[in-house]
């Protein structure tokens, strides 16, 4: 124990901190996009990003550049191997990790699932100034996340009073203002926080009105939005070792837009008045005694409530109201226990338990039921085992994980349908340091994903003919296999100081993957036949790789990241929609410490998609570049104050990203004011 856990804690320490001493003494600014940081999620233990057999990124939101994002897009447009799916209204968007659509990907807020799915509006609705982190991990996740986490999983992070507090400092309040020309959206944001021994409670509230979105191509996107979201907190310690928490996050807009946010005006997709009411709340309790190596119980009880309300402004149906709404209640349990095997292995035992039951709604002025959202609830439990192996040998250290999870799954709907299905979703993952500097990991893993309710169930009209095209309507198909896929994975890292300078740092970390899946779903539409059924592709391969890197030699610093995944049909050798062309971010800034400033450009480069199935459409590639300047100046009075600049898409390109029909969101010039006393 005593040399395990040292040599541990010094590659952790290593591989964040190995900054020149004159850098140190700065004010230090998280990078936007972190390649190598702490991450939990990846393993649910606290490891060094570096070190884990996986590849995973954290974005910080309050970071130069990204402190101005308006939307989940514009908080993750550069972070590689993620693409935000739906174009530029940010009620149609979702998240892609290594072309697995959102359904492939579990995402949490605050460790709650968010299972809201439409398929004309977003999975989940979070003001990015609410955030202090969003971690991702890329690939399979089923054996400790269970179903839906065959991409990857996304886990969005709000801010307690602790991340807002100085050492030393006990309550505080925070104010700014933002501006973005291209949708002419104003943010301002209010929060007030505190803590002491026993307490922690943190506030925080803010407001988006914006109008309509102005395109590359000079045109607009019909798109106007007034949003209120805030989240509250409010924690308490018992004693040293037990800790209550309570919180609550909600989301009120009401906007103007197509009712598929993600398409263009149409008489099949005509203006609506959109009401989004998210409401979430949470009740953790975690004991933590550092004596105890046995016992570290942490429980989590959940309700989330999501109504989504469409009144239909323009074509036959003018008038019409329609509705989804789906309550979520779900509890977890987990526990760790570290044993020490011998002087140079320590096990650590992650397991838990975990039960959620989805109750889904839909309605419509026009007859009932609303066509496409069937009335039906699905409730899933599971259980899952992992042990993370840290070996010391004399030819380096080892990072062996072997974990595996049992989950089942029973739905139903109104007119008598039902499934009941079971899965075993089993992991093994490596890595090995021969020393501080270099690394190699690999995996094999088996992940699932069960179809929503949506899917199994869906009835009623999908849309209007017209002509030699008859009314096409859903067909139900309670037969609906669950997603299976087997991921093997390899990688290696490098972490150097001194590469071409005395006190530069550079670290790289890649992997190559392939996911062979069974029982794909997918939506097979009949235009002439007038059906929409969700079916089974029996086999499938998606493959590809991805590179992460970060060079560091002050003031500058310079990130890159590429990315690539092919995805096809075995059987008929057909081209996915799953295919995500070879896309390459980049970021370069320059910190002057003279003047209290960072400078920064970043750009995203992306190949042409033309790799796509007979039923899709190719894009044309495209470059775009981001400028940003941030001003933090250290003058007293004035060190609390944060001024953030930007221009995004600077040359004013019209370009469409990978998973969306619609031009993005031209130039824009960009503004936040921030001030904290």
């Amino acid at each position: 124990m005593r040399q395990i856990l040292p040599r541990a804690c010094l590659g952790v320490l290593f591989s964040t901190t190995m900054l020149s001493p004159a850098f140190a003494q700065e004010k230090e600014v998280p990078p936007a996009v972190s390649l190598d940081t702490i991450t939990v999620y990846a393993t649910r233990s606290p490891r060094s990003s570096f070190e884990v057999p996986a590849m995973t990124s954290k974005v910080n939101p309050d970071a130069p550049g990204t402190a101005m994002a308006g939307d989940t897009g514009d908080l993750l447009k550069f972070t590689p191997g993620v693409e935000v799916a739906g174009g530029p209204r940010r009620n149609g968007q979702t998240v892609s990790i290594r072309g697995f659509d959102d359904e492939s990907i579990i995402t949490l807020i605050d460790g709650r699932r968010q299972n809201f799915e439409a398929a004309h509006d977003g999975r989940f609705f979070i003001d990015p100034s609410l955030l202090k982190s969003v971690d991702i991990v890329k690939g399979s996740s089923s054996a400790i996340y269970g179903g839906g986490a065959v991409g990857g999983v996304i886990a969005f992070e709000t801010k307690d009073a602790a991340d807002m507090l100085a050492p030393g400092e006990t309550s505080g309040f925070y104010t700014s203002m933002g501006y973005r020309t291209a949708s002419k959206e104003y943010s301002p944001v209010l929060s007030a926080y505190g803590r002491s021994d026993a307490w922690d409670i943190i506030g925080i509230a803010t407001l988006r009105n914006s109008g309509n979105i102005k395109q590359g191509d000079g045109n607009e996107l019909i798109s106007e939005n007034n949003l209120i979201s805030g989240s509250f907190k409010i924690g308490y310690s018992i004693d040293d070792f037990n800790t209550v928490k309570f919180g609550y996050q909600g989301l009120h807009n009401d906007g103007t837009e197509p009712n598929n946010g993600g398409g263009a005006t149409t008489v099949e997709n005509p203006i609506v008045d959109k009401t989004i009411n998210d409401n979430q709340y949470s009740f953790y309790y975690e004991f933590e005694d550092p004596g105890n190596s046995w016992l570290n119980p942490k429980f989590h009880l959940y309700y989330n409530d999501t109504t989504v309300r469409e009144e239909d402004l323009t074509g036959t149906n003018a008038g019409r109201v329609q509705t989804r709404d789906l309550n979520t209640i779900g509890f977890t349990a987990d526990n760790q226990t570290t044993f020490t095997a011998s002087e140079t292995q320590l096990h650590t035992f992650s397991y838990g338990v975990e039960v959620y039951h989805d109750d889904q709604t839909g309605t419509t002025t026009n007859g009932g039921t609303r066509p496409g959202v069937p009335n039906a609830d699905a409730t899933n439990y599971g259980f899952y085992l992992q042990d993370e192996v840290a070996l010391e040998t004399s030819m380096g250290r080892f990072l062996i994980i072997p974990a595996a999870r049992f989950d089942s799954y029973r739905s139903s709907d109104h007119d008598g349908n039902s499934q009941n299905e079971n899965q075993i979703s089993p992991k093994f993952s490596v890595s090995y340091l021969p020393n501080d500097n270099l690394m190699f990991f690999g995996s094999l893993a088996q992940a699932f994903r069960a179809p929503n309710l949506t899917e199994i169930y869906a009835s009623g009209q999908h849309f209007p003919g017209g002509g030699p095209i008859p009314d096409n309507f859903f067909v139900p198909n309670p037969d609906l296999r669950p997603e299976t896929v087997t991921t093997f994975e390899v990688g290696a890292g490098i972490n150097f100081n001194g590469v071409f300078a005395r006190k530069d740092q550079m670290l790289v970390k890649g992997s190559w993957f392939i996911s062979e899946g069974d029982n794909f779903i997918t939506e097979d539409v009949d235009v002439f036949g007038g059906t929409t059924e969700f079916v089974n592709i029996p086999n499938a391969r998606l493959s590809g790789f991805e590179v992460d890197g970060e060079y560091q030699l002050h003031p500058i610093t310079a990130k890159l990241g590429l990315s690539y995944v092919e995805a096809e049909n075995r059987d008929t050798g057909e081209y996915l929609s799953n295919n995500v062309p070879l896309t390459l971010v980049s970021e370069l800034s320059y910190k002057a410490n003279e003047i209290d400033s960072i400078f920064g450009v970043r750009g995203r480069f992306a190949a042409a998609n033309d790799r796509v199935g007979s039923a899709d459409v190719s894009t044309a590639g495209y470059s775009v570049y981001d400028i940003y300047y941030r001003w933090n100046p250290s003058d007293p009075g004035l060190e609390s104050l944060t001024l953030d600049l930007g221009v995004s898409n600077i040359l004013d390109k019209a370009y469409t990203t990978t998973f969306a029909s619609l031009l993005d969101e031209g130039r824009s010039y960009n503004v936040r004011v921030s001030y904290k006393w």
